[in-house]
């Protein structure tokens, strides 16, 4: 019990630094991801409405009101290239002068590649490069003004529209971008696996409360169950003795029946206490045995007693299965299972036993008629002094402790318990390895 806490402490404290991790890495990422594509779309803007040309004057900067970062040397560091083309979609006029690594006929092919797109800006890859490129209509009177030093004015027509397209070579970046998220996936895996390594090394320290009070408690629970043994003893034979002297009377046999279950009640706690100390610490004789067998024999014990009550038992048993475990403990399981059945099974109900195996695992059910189990929390009933009749009232005989203890040896056995409620039937699942 103690090793599974200290596991569920240290991944529960693990998921949540995983949690914290992705949010701050993410975080970090995305950040640095939008704010380069910004900036460069921010740059080719400012290149677009100048009509594909980078002149910024260094010295009036600061009234420019721009939206990046400007240094003296900034024309020279940012790699770029303008297309115009006509309204038939031939290129007419290109810039690359400020690249080294695209050449005249690759301005043709970027630009059919950007032409494709419906959106006016997006990224390209062309194998040595990777360039994000913003696209924009301009006028032939506004290129003609631009432009009319270097060429004719028969080169643009005043009355005509262009599609203007300058291409930005952003590798840089990108690199700078990939290179950082591999720096933040590899600092969040170095992180995390320190992390679990000094949670790991405090975690006995941390839960070493818990276990001192758990202690406390299984050693608080075996003393007093010894401790109230003797009274119970005496006050029993007390009142043996007053029904020799005097015959028995309802006093007598109230009193001899309260000692009789609160007797019952210190000897499942002390039990239960004993199962759920640390199986390594435990003593406990694994044999193989015949379950097949052992659960037939338990079957036909309380046939008798369940019939008695107006109700009926079926039982699909598969025959030759055996498994390796504590006779003792898995006679126990049964014997708990069965009398719970009996006792919450509607009257003229059905008690049903089943076993099979699937998967390697061997799987045993015990599920009884119960119409009012629509409203019970199938959920709670393996906790200590649950009863599925809130009242508590002892027309049903039991502590609310037998599934607790069921619980417990099957966990003790590497095995899993649960209970369903399905139709008008509650049933409980318990997956044994074989």
């Amino acid at each position: 019990m103690i090793r599974r806490l200290r596991i569920k402490f240290i991944f529960i404290a693990s998921c949540a630094i995983v949690i914290i991790l992705l949010i701050v890495l993410a975080s970090i990422n995305f950040v640095s991801c939008y704010s380069n594509f910004s900036e460069v779309v921010s740059i080719l803007t400012y290149i677009s409405e100048h009509n594909g040309r980078l002149n910024i004057d260094y010295q009036k900067r600061d009234n420019l009101n721009l939206d990046f970062y400007v240094t003296q040397e900034m024309p020279y560091e940012i790699r770029y290239f303008t297309v115009i083309a006509n309204s038939d979609n031939a290129v007419i006029y290109r810039d690359f002068s400020h690249i080294a690594s695209v050449s005249e006929s690759d301005t043709e092919k970027i630009y059919q590649l950007a032409s494709r797109g419906k959106s006016g800006r997006g990224r390209i890859n062309t194998g040595e490069n990777s360039l994000f490129y913003l696209a924009k209509s301009v006028s032939g009177s506004e290129l003609m003004n631009e432009y009319q030093q270097e060429y004719d004015d028969e080169l643009f027509s005043g009355g005509e529209t262009y599609s203007l397209v300058v291409f930005m070579d952003i590798s840089n970046r990108m690199y700078r971008i990939e290179n950082m998220l591999f720096i933040s996936v590899v600092t969040g895996l170095a992180c995390l696996v320190l992390f679990i390594l000094i949670i790991s090394a405090l975690s006995q320290r941390v839960i070493s409360p818990v276990i001192e009070s758990y202690d406390k408690q299984k050693q608080f629970i075996t003393n007093a169950g010894h401790e109230l043994k003797t009274p119970l003893a005496i006050i029993s034979a007390n009142t043996e003795v007053m029904e020799a002297m005097d015959g028995k009377n309802e006093w007598t046999q109230s009193t001899l029946n309260q000692v009789k279950r609160l007797s019952g009640l210190v000897n499942e706690l002390i039990t239960l206490a004993r199962l759920e100390e640390n199986p390594e610490n435990e003593k406990i004789v694994y044999e193989s045995f015949d379950l097949s067998k052992k659960i037939s024999e338990l079957v036909s014990d309380f046939k008798p007693v369940i019939e008695q009550q107006n109700k009926s038992v079926k039982s699909d048993i598969i025959g030759g299965i055996k498994m390796k475990g504590n006779e003792k403990s898995i006679h126990e399981l049964i014997s708990i299972l069965l009398d719970n059945a009996a006792k919450y099974c509607d009257e003229n109900g059905c008690v049903k036993v089943g076993l099979t195996f699937f998967k390697r695992n061997i799987v045993f059910t015990v599920a009884n008629t119960y119409k009012e189990g629509k409203n019970v929390d199938t959920r709670r009933f393996f906790e200590r002094f649950y009863r599925g009749d809130s009242s508590h009232n002892q027309e049903k005989a039991g502590y609310g402790i037998g599934l607790s203890m069921a619980e417990s040896i099957v966990k003790l056995h590497k095995g899993k318990i649960a209970a369903e409620y399905s139709g008008d039937d509650i049933s409980f699942k318990v997956t044994l390895p074989m």
